[in-house]
């Protein structure tokens, strides 16, 4: 049966047939938007995978990993975030596809060719390419356990694996594995399996991130080899230059660097680090056990900032419990005004989320120190948004952290 196509933007036709409805597709170099009716979206990179979509009032993104995140927001209760089990991401995914084969099969005659090979490549996903699909994944990549959200597009390059210290008190992210250094002939192999995994989808990634925890605290020498096989395998081209690099750092591996050292990788593509700073009270701090203190964390920011690296700083909501709570804020954002940020840079809130057999449990309550509520929790988290805003003149975002919502 025909179906009438309407161009209403550059990149995007309203498609109406009568078993489909109507029917917007917006088809980008980089990915392909499909809305069924404004009621259900799906998100397709360049190899036909599915990205993310909506769904019976659900947002579901899906990771690389084979792994998939729900979020649905409850008018007045806490937004629910969960990873989905395996048997739920199979049912989802079998839904998905009977919905876009409905929608391919009324809108095929009336998108450009282009498009219509696209739909061909997404109906060409199936279960056993998921599991396929997964597999090899698992192959190329340890866990990638966190990067900042405005990463969660970024390219992973594992430089390192695991996190040098590995030893703070809340976070368990990496206990699974040993800090590990890639060598040059590793590190290559490493992007070539990337590369042949992701095909034409990482044009997506727009950005590179450096994993795992403190891929910067590498000694220059070995981080000057590995930055010159990055730029090697993603020189920029006519269509766009080469990615930005990004990376975490931890307080105490910023004093291994000199500040022609930075310059050095900020010439080399280096342009946002992120610290995790947690708190400016040196009691929190201790608690957490954080390596180095507060005040160097604002010491290492002014070096940053000093050679034109821009900044992520990390604040935990939540750390230090109920006794603590007024000492962590004040200071925290005392912390904040004493950096001096700007437009360029980031400040990150994420309230703090540990099982009660973790290290900070066990020393909260030998301390007796009351975790907040859940409504005191989120109440600090408010507090530390806006506090940070006006510590810092307004001048960098400050947005919400919440590791439940990651995965690659």
């Amino acid at each position: 049966m025909d179906a009438q196509g309407t161009a209403v933007a550059p990149a995007t036709q309203v498609i109406t047939a009568p078993q489909t409805g109507n029917v917007y597709v917006n088809a980008q170099p980089w990915a392909l938007t499909i809305s069924d009716n404004l009621r259900a979206t799906f998100v397709f990179d360049r190899e036909g995978r599915l990205v993310s979509c909506f769904l019976n009032g659900c947002n579901y993104r899906f990771g690389l990993s084979g792994l998939v995140l729900m979020k649905v927001s409850r008018p007045g209760a806490a937004k629910l975030r969960r990873l989905l089990s395996d048997d739920e991401s199979a049912r989802l995914r079998a839904s998905v596809r009977e919905h876009v084969t409905r929608i391919a099969a009324g809108i095929a005659a009336a998108v450009p060719d282009e498009v219509r090979a696209w739909l061909e490549q997404i109906l060409a996903w199936d279960e056993a390419r998921d599991r396929a699909d997964r597999e090899r994944f698992l192959r190329i990549y340890r866990p990638v356990s966190i990067v900042p959200p405005d990463q969660y597009r970024a390219l992973v390059l594992q430089v390192t694996e695991g996190c040098s210290w590995n030893r703070c008190s809340f976070c368990s992210f990496y206990r699974d594995r040993r800090f590990r250094i890639k060598t040059v002939a590793a590190l290559r192999e490493h992007i070539h399996q990337v590369k042949a995994f992701l095909g034409r989808g990482i044009s997506m990634r727009r950005t590179i991130f450096l994993g795992d925890a403190n891929a910067l605290i590498v000694p220059q020498p070995r981080l000057r080899e590995l930055f010159a096989v990055i730029r090697e395998e993603f020189p920029g081209s006519e269509e766009g230059p080469s990615p930005d690099l990004y990376a975490f750092l931890d307080i105490f591996g910023a004093a291994r660097k000199s500040s022609e050292q930075y310059a050095e990788l900020r010439d080399q593509g280096l342009r946002r680090v992120y610290i995790g700073l947690e708190s400016g009270d040196d009691a929190v701090f201790r608690l957490l056990n954080k390596p180095g203190t507060p005040q160097q964390g604002v010491e290492t920011v002014a070096q940053l900032k000093a050679v034109g690296l821009q900044v992520g700083i990390i604040l935990l909501a939540g750390a230090g419990g109920a006794d603590l709570a007024r000492r962590h804020v004040a200071r925290s954002l005392a912390a904040l005004s004493a950096m001096e940020l700007d437009a360029g840079d980031l400040v990150y809130i994420s309230p703090l989320i540990t099982p009660d057999d973790s290290d900070y449990a066990r020393r909260a309550r030998t301390l007796g120190l009351a975790p907040l509520s859940a409504d005191e929790l989120a109440a600090q988290l408010e507090e530390l948004k806006t506090g940070a805003r006006a510590a810092t003149g307004g001048r960098p975002r400050v947005a919400l952290y919440h590791i439940e919502e990651w995965l690659y």
